[in-house]
């Protein structure tokens, strides 16, 4: 037997020996050290907590042990236990969570249980020992792991050990070959509790004092100790100080019942006063118990909410994940019947482009610049109809023109600068329209309607421009409105389609492409949020 023992834990009440003189016989409590902090035993029933709970306090299985070990795999009980531990000079409680965290919905009396055992850890917890069989996980497993999770934050992962339970001969003696037998789903839960993992000697195999059943406990205690400092949370420090507040009020009552007791012994004899004594104990602990039902049920709402708020987390990150993917799946673009002026002259519809065409990008000085198509992100028919702005304006020989485009695709106002489609004003706002002289006229817009249409092309020049039924557009859309920052975003593809020209001509984003209106449209909601 090593230095490791289970304690009685000292009570609030009046000191053993003034009992005795007493001579009351007080139901004993579970032993318990309120200014200790916690190790809990969690995993699914039947996966070898409590056999592990009392290997570390040192107790066989033929003993009177401290935690009650189930034959099946049915919970014995559903109640947590404890009992004081110590290693070196350090003392813990160990609690015993026999199956409270198996469940995704807990009932009353499960939630009322777990509400207890975060009482009990309201000074801290130590360390989390996740016990499970190994063999591989299930979901009754993952279910503890998202209970831990959820009742005492993801923090308490930093405070999580593995332990498996139930290893055969080989790998307790070889711990590295058992290392590299795990799958995937075991490596990275035990790389998520920072790689800290151990055995529980199997009983049947390395019995009680045997050299390998020692090592695994003392190495499981090594990994424990090496934690630093205890964990806790708002939940648990709320908790700790009503347990003081408790505790605070108990020794007043406890320090008036001893002063009136030895009061009316003075006055009145023993009989009297530990009649007395007896009633106004029996008045407080009804009190103490009335309060201390008040903050249970205190701490299931606090749970509840806990649970609601989640939940509703969960809903508002579908919602805006929906809203993503609707964006995403909008895009802007051309429509697909949008004219635009090869380097060989020929006019052709934006249906017929292909990657390499060079088209009209820009008119400087009276001369015209074609630029090469390096992708087509995506191309045909929508399973929806889109919404599209036409622009109709007074071409600068006097006949007229028109441009379909998606709402947030951009155009070159009078200033070079880029504008939303949807952002043109009739009368007002200028776009650049070209002349028969190879120049670019500023023209008001005459007019813009909205239309829809199920057919569409995005594509992207080096140039990061195209002239479009005679308007100066940016490539563009739904970005920042800049179009040297978006150049500068598409410069690893431009590069890359010059050694590996892109064959991608799909009715779906081009994964680069979606890449970057994922990234923006995240940044966007979380800084609306």
């Amino acid at each position: 037997m090593s230095s490791k023992e289970i304690q009685k834990s000292p009570s609030l009440d009046i000191n053993e020996e003034k009992l005795s003189q007493l001579d009351i016989n007080e139901e004993k409590s579970e032993p318990f050290d309120i200014n200790a902090p916690v190790i809990l035993l969690v995993g699914k029933t039947g996966a070898g907590k409590s056999t592990l709970g009392n290997h570390l306090l040192r107790i066989s299985q033929d003993e009177n042990c401290a935690f009650e070990v189930s034959e099946d795999f049915e919970s014995t009980t559903n109640k947590s236990s404890s009992a004081v531990y110590k290693i070196g000079n350090e003392t813990y409680n160990i609690i015993d969570t026999p199956g409270i965290f198996d469940t995704k919905k807990p009932n009353e009396e499960v939630l009322e249980e777990i509400a207890r055992t975060v009482q009990k850890c309201a000074y801290g917890i130590k360390a989390i020992l996740f016990v499970f069989e190994a063999k591989r996980l299930t979901d009754e497993q993952k279910n503890v792991i998202d209970g831990i999770s959820t009742f005492f934050g993801k923090e308490a992962f930093l405070f999580m050990i593995s332990v498996f339970s139930n290893c055969n001969k080989k790998n307790t003696n070889d711990p590295k070959i058992f290392e590299k037998s795990w799958n995937d789903k075991v490596r990275m839960l035990v790389n998520s509790m920072g790689n800290r993992w151990a055995i529980s000697p199997n009983p049947d195999i390395f019995p009680p004092g045997t050299r390998l059943h020692e090592k695994c406990l003392q190495n499981l205690e090594n990994i424990i100790c090496s934690l630093s400092g205890v964990y806790t949370n708002e939940l648990l420090e709320k908790t700790r100080k009503e347990q003081e507040e408790l505790a605070r009020i108990a020794r007043e009552e406890q320090e008036r019942r001893q002063s009136e007791y030895d009061e009316i012994k003075r006055k009145e004899g023993k009989a009297r006063a530990e009649a007395e004594y007896l009633k106004r104990k029996t008045e407080d602990d009804d009190r103490a118990r009335i309060a201390n039902d008040k903050n249970i049920k205190e701490l299931k709402d606090t749970i509840y909410k806990k649970i609601d708020d989640l939940e509703k987390s969960v809903s508002d990150l579908r919602r805006e994940n929906d809203e993503l993917r609707q964006k995403l799946n909008q895009g802007g673009c051309f429509w697909l019947e949008t004219r635009v002026k090869l380097e060989s002259g020929r006019i052709i519809r934006m249906s017929e482009l292909q990657v390499g065409d060079r088209v009209l990008s820009n008119i400087r000085n009276g001369i015209e610049e074609f630029s090469d198509v390096y992708l087509i992100a995506h191309i045909g028919k929508l399973d929806h109809e889109e919404k599209f702005t036409k622009i109709c304006f007074t071409k600068p020989n006097g006949s007229k023109g028109q441009l379909r485009l998606t709402t947030t695709h951009y155009v070159f106002n009078e200033n070079l600068s880029i504008i939303f489609a949807k952002d043109l004003y009739p009368g007002k706002s200028k776009i650049l329209v070209s002349d028969c002289k190879n120049k670019f006229i500023p023209v008001v817009v005459d007019d813009i309607t909205n239309e829809w249409h199920d057919e569409y092309i995005s594509f992207y020049t080096r140039a990061g421009s195209v002239v479009a039924e005679g308007v100066l557009s940016s490539c563009y859309d739904d970005c920042p409105p800049s179009q040297s920052l978006m150049d500068l975003v598409f410069l690893p593809i431009r590069w890359w389609t010059r050694f590996k020209p892109s064959t991608h001509r799909e009715n779906y984003l081009h994964p680069y492409v979606q890449f970057l209106e994922t990234t923006y449209f995240s940044f966007i909601n979380l800084f609306m949020q």
